[in-house]
């Protein structure tokens, strides 16, 4: 299989996912993507700041862009990528994403870098990003 494309911002929101989404097959996309990924930490991921293979289910995917304005999702995305110090294009292993997000982004701060979006507030990103930093302790140990 080749390697997985992701926008920045799904980065942080594949952390937080808890089975929910905007339809049944978003949420089973969504799944199928992070089982893959925890199965292949070493998988090559590509960030870009258009669809990518988490959009490509959802319903509000439209033409190739996402009609929800008022998540801001450029803006968002633009926030991470300076947040991870990462940039359109570059390719990773989801590894090293993981670290890199451990490393660089607190729970407290998702509410500046998703200001707009409409999960942040639900806390299931920063529980997520909470867990990570748990498995990460786990592994160095």
């Amino acid at each position: 299989m080749g390697g997985i494309s992701l926008r920045p911002h799904h980065l942080l929101c594949i952390q937080g996912f808890r089975g929910q989404g905007y339809s049944p097959s978003f949420v089973a996309n969504m799944a199928r993507l992070i089982d893959r990924l925890e199965a292949e930490p070493d998988q090559e991921i590509q960030i870009v700041t258009s669809a990518d293979d988490v959009c490509v289910a959802c319903p509000h995917l439209d033409d190739g862009d996402c009609v929800r304005p008022e998540q801001k999702v450029d803006e968002i995305d633009g926030r991470v990528l300076d947040q991870l110090g990462i940039a359109d294009g570059d390719k990773l292993s989801w590894s090293t994403v993981l670290q890199i997000i451990d490393k660089k982004v607190q729970s407290s701060a998702l509410g500046t870098i998703c200001d707009g979006c409409r999960w942040v507030d639900l806390n299931y990103c920063t529980n997520g990003l909470e867990e990570l930093a748990q498995r990460m302790v786990t592994a160095q140990d």
